[in-house]
């Protein structure tokens, strides 16, 4: 990394010098906004591995400056004339910020290599795999979220009754529960489909998918195209968009012999691609490459040029929903 590269973060002095001393895998509960994973999760996995990284509130005049595009307000106050920053917005579940000169997207169908770069999301920090000497059997389903992000139809009675007649325990994670987010250890399967009424998720990461890879359980997983972006066979994961198709899919990997172990020695090798490690790589490849654009700058934009790009997003945006 050519130069040093500042990650913002709109916090008060107090919040970010207790956030300078973050720890991911260690206290893996603290980070829960978006902005806490992709911003100073980011900027910690960095600064371990030695990079030349700056946490801060304040935008630098110079550099590669990444921010969250919830502070884009912030960030937007904070510019002057003259600045001669590179601009990385992470657009996350947020609208797309049009005065960044680079915008870091979660879904590889938002990016289009040039100015929109996927990256994935982080792998849960700290994860605890499944454990080994569970063998096979799948007696504990996980649906990682709490039971107000549940779809109505997995509270029915049908679902119930199946669940008992197989000897399986449903489980969701709970808000209070923060120790438990990261912990797979007594996990067989992960169960993570929206309400029917939102239909094909575009916007959403893939992160529990390769969550489930890395913690070694298979994936029942609703129809969002960051799943289907990392496909490459059947045994990647299992779509379901219903209850009904839920149990069947619970069914095979009960009752289909070979097809359980077959998911999880997949869903290990695949997620080779997304450790920390991996994602770490991405980054600090992104970044070189955004120093290296910055360092051939031979005129910044200005900030007028910088309005008038933000302002074509939000039209853009506009005629997108009347359409």
């Amino acid at each position: 990394m050519a130069s040093p590269v500042t990650f913002f973060l709109d916090a008060d002095d107090a919040t970010l010098a207790a956030w300078r001393g973050l720890q991911p895998d260690r206290e893996p509960r603290r980070m829960v906004l978006g902005e806490d994973y992709w911003v100073v999760q980011t900027w910690a996995r960095l600064r371990d591995a030695g990079m030349p990284v700056a946490l801060d509130n304040r935008v630098p005049d110079e550099g590669v400056v990444v921010f969250y595009a919830g502070d884009k307000r912030v960030v937007w106050k904070q510019l002057r004339a003259g600045n001669r920053a590179l601009l990385a917005a992470v657009r996350s579940d947020r609208h797309p910020v049009g005065f960044a000169d680079v915008e870091i997207v979660q879904n590889a169908s938002s990016a289009d290599g040039v100015r929109a770069v996927y990256l994935p999301h982080w792998p849960q920090p700290g994860l605890l795999a499944r454990d080994p000497a569970r063998g096979d059997a799948l007696r504990v389903v996980l649906f990682p979220g709490t039971p107000q992000n549940l779809a109505a139809d997995f509270d029915a009675s049908d679902w119930h009754s199946f669940v008992q007649a197989r000897g399986i325990e449903f489980r969701c994670r709970y808000g209070d529960d923060a120790a438990a987010w990261n912990d797979y250890r007594d996990v067989d399967a992960l169960l993570a489909i929206r309400p029917g009424s939102m239909g094909l998720v575009r916007n959403k990461p893939a992160w529990k998918l390769f969550n489930a890879w890395l913690a070694g359980i298979p994936a029942i997983l609703g129809p969002e195209s960051g799943y289907r972006e990392l496909r490459q066979g059947p045994l990647d994961f299992l779509e379901a968009a219903t209850p009904a198709a839920a149990m069947q899919a619970l069914q095979r990997l009960q009752d289909e012999p070979g097809l359980y172990r077959a998911m999880v020695d997949n869903g290990l090798a695949r997620g080779a691609e997304y450790t920390m490690e991996a994602t770490r790589a991405r980054w600090i490849e992104l970044l070189d490459g955004l120093a290296s654009r910055r360092a051939a700058w031979r005129r910044p934009p200005a900030l007028a040029t910088r309005r008038v790009r933000d302002l074509h997003a939000r039209l853009r945006r506009m005629w997108r929903k009347r359409g």
